[in-house]
């Protein structure tokens, strides 16, 4: 919760998530999911289709986007605290390691984005992203 000195325990790893996610930290990320973590990313430029993936599948994924990205940062506008779930409000941005489409490698990614986390046993278990690039 922004803008006061009491933060949750939720909220704080919602933070560490998306700073390991930054560092391209697999076994960070990894401690803060449940075995049996759902995400679910909405439809987006990037992904028309949208996607739904399991944990070995976000865990593989960011592997791979080492091999995309030289860097990613997530700037955090505000989180909301409701219980075992927390919303939080960010900008992305990336920068490509490689080209894509009409982009060159070097060229920065920006998108505006929540995403909403819930929370079993102290862990994410169903993460949902709202992406605008």
């Amino acid at each position: 919760m922004e803008g006061t000195d009491v933060v949750s325990s939720h909220v704080q790893k919602a933070r560490q998530l998306l700073e390991a996610l930054e560092r391209f930290d697999g076994d960070a990320v990894a401690a803060l999911y449940a075995e049996d973590v759902e995400q679910v990313e909405m439809p987006n430029r990037l992904k028309p289709e949208g996607d739904r993936r399991g944990r070995a599948q976000l865990l593989s994924d960011l592997e791979r986007s080492k091999g995309i990205l030289r860097s990613q940062k997530y700037e955090v506008s505000n989180a909301v605290d409701a219980g075992a779930l927390v919303m939080v409000e960010y900008v992305w941005s990336g920068v490509l390691a490689v080209p894509m489409g009409s982009l060159a490698a070097g060229d920065t990614l920006r998108g505006n984005c929540a995403m909403s986390l819930e929370f079993r046993d102290g862990r994410i278990v169903r993460q949902r992203n709202y992406d605008c690039f």
